[in-house]
């Protein structure tokens, strides 16, 4: 389990350097656009659509980031209510069902990759299966983050029950 947390974390800084340059280059199309738009009253066509994408990018692809950091929003008033022995079986069940929806997802994915063979994006001409993948390896990242999670989670049971 160990090696395998050793790749997925060396994924996980590749998949960091993805979003800091899809950040940049969002950040720079919308600067130009803007620029243009009120210095040249040009407007680009296609940086709208280019800029969705990349933050569609950068958020399926730090959704698993914020997973194994354990930084997704959370409503923790029940944690505060229960003790510690059944937060501990909580803990559980929130991670099985996290492995659960994030494996749907990704399996829903391979539908979508395939309907969307024949459709291109609008101002880009850009195969829609692109976006469609990205959307694939997001879940399939955050499925792999929330495997370890369980692990995690399972491990510290088990290990306070000794």
């Amino acid at each position: 389990m160990g090696s395998l947390r050793d790749i997925f974390t060396k994924i996980q800084s590749v998949a960091r350097a993805i979003i800091a340059l899809c950040m940049i280059i969002m950040m720079t199309v919308i600067f130009v656009q803007t620029a243009t738009r009120y210095v040249v009253f040009y407007s680009i066509p296609w940086s709208e659509e280019v800029s969705r994408y990349l933050y569609v990018t950068l958020t399926l692809l730090g959704l698993n980031l914020a997973m194994s950091s354990k930084q997704l929003v959370r409503i923790d008033i029940i944690d505060h209510k229960i003790s510690r022995h059944a937060l501990k079986y909580l803990n559980i069940l929130r991670e099985a069902l996290t492995v659960v929806i994030t494996v749907v997802f990704f399996y829903s994915s391979f539908g979508m990759i395939d309907v969307s063979q024949y459709q291109s994006s609008p101002a880009l001409g850009m195969s829609m299966q692109i976006m469609y993948t990205i959307l694939g390896v997001g879940f399939f990242l955050s499925a792999c983050a929330a495997v370890f999670n369980f692990c995690d989670a399972v491990k510290a049971f088990s290990s306070n029950e000794e």
